[in-house]
This record gives structure tokens, sequence and C-alpha cells, in this order.
């Protein structure tokens, strides 16, 4: 046996190994890279949950300033009315 057989014989063992060691390397960084994802996300029901819940609160918003404008509207109402009107609207409210 010679010394040069010897080296090609473990160059070719090397590069043998560190390519082994490469393709593991790549499988295990995919394997980690996908389980990662998985565990980050957050089901997609949820926020769709969230944004229902979210936008049930400004339609609510909305309403009570709605409510909010209509009750100004009607204390301006009642604050310019003179005795005469006030004594009618007494009459219709308990009309009703």
């Amino acid at each position: 046996m010679k010394w040069s057989d010897i080296k090609k014989g473990l160059a070719d063992w090397f590069a043998k190994l560190f390519l082994v060691i490469g393709i593991l390397a790549t499988i295990g960084g995919f394997v980690y890279t996908c389980c990662r994802d998985k565990e980050n996300t957050t089901p997609p029901v949820e926020s769709n949950k969230i944004d229902s819940i979210i936008k049930e609160n400004d339609k609510l918003i909305i309403e009570v300033e709605n409510l909010d404008s209509i009750k100004d509207a009607k204390v301006i109402e009642v604050k310019s009315l003179d005795n005469d009107s006030t004594l009618r609207l007494f009459y219709q409210l308990i009309g009703k």
C-alpha cells in the first residue's frame, strides 16, 4: 500500500462524511423551520372572531354617538320652548 493511496482513501472518506453532515444539517434546518412556523401562527378563526368583535364595538360606539346627538338636539329644542310650547309638549307626552 502506497502513501498516496492512503491519502486518496482518506480524502474520499472525508468528502463523503462532509456530504452526509451537510445533507443532515439541511434536513434538520428544514424540519426546525417548519415546526417553528407552526408554533408561532395563530389560527385564522381567532383573528376573524377578534375582527368581528371590533366591528361590533365600533357599531355600538356609532349608535351611542347618534343617540347623544339626538339627545343634545332634544335638549336644545326643550330649552328654546316658551311656556305655551312647553304645555303643548307636556300634553303630547301625556297623550302618548
